[in-house]
């Protein structure tokens, strides 16, 4: 039987570029929902989530930079690989039994590198749900360094 932790890291590893669709549609549920909570959408649906990334503005990015393992402890890993028009690069996973969150990076064509966080809830051995946050770097205020570290 695969273990919960184990169907995030292969469906990361299929969502890479390029995207290998029969794995997606295999591990995905036929229920499939995929959540933008930032945007207020709600995709329904794993031929809808489909054609949202084949028809992204400006296209997958090529994946000639991608690296093609999956590498690190059990609760953190690197994979990298373009989704979304956008190269991301998962840094971390943790989770049990059928909910998993997965932190990492977000490079779109625009050089900007943003941050990510992605939940995947699993149901019945497959992906049910998955829902992205992505945040944009940005400064912090100085009236409270005094009680921070700055973190790389």
């Amino acid at each position: 039987m695969t273990s919960g932790r184990n169907m995030v890291e292969r469906y990361l590893q299929a969502m890479k570029g390029p995207i290998d669709w029969e794995s997606v549609h295999e591990l995905q549920h036929p229920d499939y929902v995929d959540e933008w909570p930032q945007s207020g959408e709600r995709t329904r649906g794993r031929e809808n989530f489909r054609a949202i990334l084949e028809n992204w503005p400006g296209g997958i990015l090529d994946d000639s930079l991608a690296r093609r393992r999956i590498v690190g402890a059990e609760d953190q890993w690197s994979v990298g690989g373009p989704v979304f028009g956008a190269f991301i690069t998962p840094i971390r996973i943790v989770g049990s039994g059928d909910v998993y969150t997965w932190e990492g990076e977000v490079r779109y064509p625009t050089e900007e590198v943003w941050k990510i966080v992605g939940i995947v809830e699993l149901r019945d051995g497959k992906v049910a749900k998955t829902t992205e946050y992505f945040a944009p770097p940005f400064e912090a205020p100085e009236w409270r360094s005094q009680w921070v570290e700055r973190m790389e």
